[in-house]
């Protein structure tokens, strides 16, 4: 391959863990050999899997600058948010109306949650801990009777209702209440989406901690006498918590989905040239940080490649990796996923300590080390 003499000029364009990932990844794997321009809507990105213990714990949601990442990447910031992308002359605009053209562009803009189970306290992230808070308050003040977590159909993570369940049964615990905890799944069994091993493990420790398990069943609405489900069978329910279903955000020039989403094939934007997406807003069945992580770093080695580096070669398969909140001891999950989402056969582990590091709640070779650093130096802010 002939030298490099100009950089590439690679746009990034999203705000969250795939966009971050996909950075500093960059950066380590192409070096000086690419220009990198970061498009984001806000000048910050939330740590979101912890969201879910917030108004339990009190504990703070961190968020981090993403000045910093440009700063230590070399990379340019620019806060705006993508209205149209022009693939034949390789150029974007931004709804301010700028205009940026590049060589390579990575999209990571994530997914619009929606509520989908109409009558239920509907919880996305940060957005929503202060109506998550008021339900851990009547809860704590024994005000509920029942109390149901669900997650409308279509949703491949819901890791989160599980979280919940298990961290309001320590409410009950604690406190001597007489709640009853529910948690309705449209899942075949207890978070299939780490293999049959974990979910005979979840399914054990939620029995433990008197969480009664309703699988293969979608939740309709909530109505005065509780949970309406889709074969007009009810559940009692004072409170009803649910996860929202995601939808894309199409935007002009791209394809998209019937539910907005874009279609992509290791990475690549299908029937586009230099145009990648990872994250939520791709059409992978699994919508979950760590694998949005994971995906934009094969998109990162791809371009530095083109750009003449000798990045390493992508992994042929996905790791799903988490921590369970609400647990009584640590519980660390892991599992292996094939092209289509899938855990394959053997590939599912449970760990009392988490096998990646920095422990986390979740795992990006690039992004959660540099997190880690900036928490050290106090420049996360919670």
């Amino acid at each position: 391959m002939s030298p490099i003499t100009e950089p590439l000029r690679v746009v990034v364009v999203g705000g969250g863990f795939a966009a971050a990932e996909a950075v500093l990844a960059l950066r380590a794997y192409a070096g000086e050999r690419v220009e990198i321009e970061l498009v984001a809507p806000e000048p910050r990105f939330w740590f979101r899997p912890a969201t879910t213990a917030a108004p339990f714990t009190d504990a703070a949601i961190q968020s981090f600058e993403l000045g910093a990442l440009a700063e230590e990447t070399g990379a340019t910031l620019l806060q705006g948010r993508l209205e149209a992308v022009t693939p034949s002359v390789k150029r974007i605009r931004l709804q301010s109306g700028a205009q940026r053209s590049y060589d390579a562009l990575v999209l990571a803009l994530g997914a619009r949650a929606r509520a989908a189970v109409p009558g239920a306290v509907t919880f996305r992230d940060q957005r929503d801990a202060a109506r998550l808070q008021r339900v851990v308050d009547e809860l704590r003040s024994g005000l509920l009777g029942d109390l149901v977590l669900t997650a409308p159909a279509g949703v491949g993570w819901t890791l989160p209702i599980y979280e919940l369940a298990l961290l309001a049964a320590g409410e009950v615990e604690r406190h001597g209440l007489h709640t009853t905890i529910s948690l309705v799944t449209p899942e075949p069994e207890a978070l299939a989406v780490f293999g049959t091993h974990i979910s005979a493990a979840v399914t054990t420790l939620l029995a433990a901690r008197n969480i009664r398990l309703i699988c293969d069943t979608v939740p309709r609405d909530v109505r005065r006498d509780g949970l309406r489900l889709a074969d007009g069978t009810r559940i009692a329910a004072d409170r009803v918590i649910a996860v929202p279903a995601l939808v894309g955000q199409p935007i002009s020039g791209l394809p998209a989905d019937t539910d907005g989403f874009l279609p992509v094939t290791h990475g690549r934007v299908d029937g586009l040239q230099d145009v990648y997406a990872a994250g939520d807003m791709t059409s992978s069945p699994v919508k979950q940080g760590g694998l949005a992580a994971q995906q934009a770093e094969v998109i990162a080695a791809i371009i530095a490649q083109h750009a003449g580096a000798n990045p390493p070669p992508p992994p042929a398969t996905m790791t799903l990796r988490a921590q369970l909140f609400g647990t009584l001891e640590p519980c660390f999950l892991e599992a292996t996923l094939d092209h289509r989402g899938t855990p394959i056969p053997g590939g599912s582990q449970l760990h009392a300590e988490a096998p990646w590091w920095p422990t986390g709640t979740l795992f990006g070779r690039h992004l959660t080390p540099w997190m880690a650093r900036q928490a050290l130096t106090g420049a996360a802010a919670g």
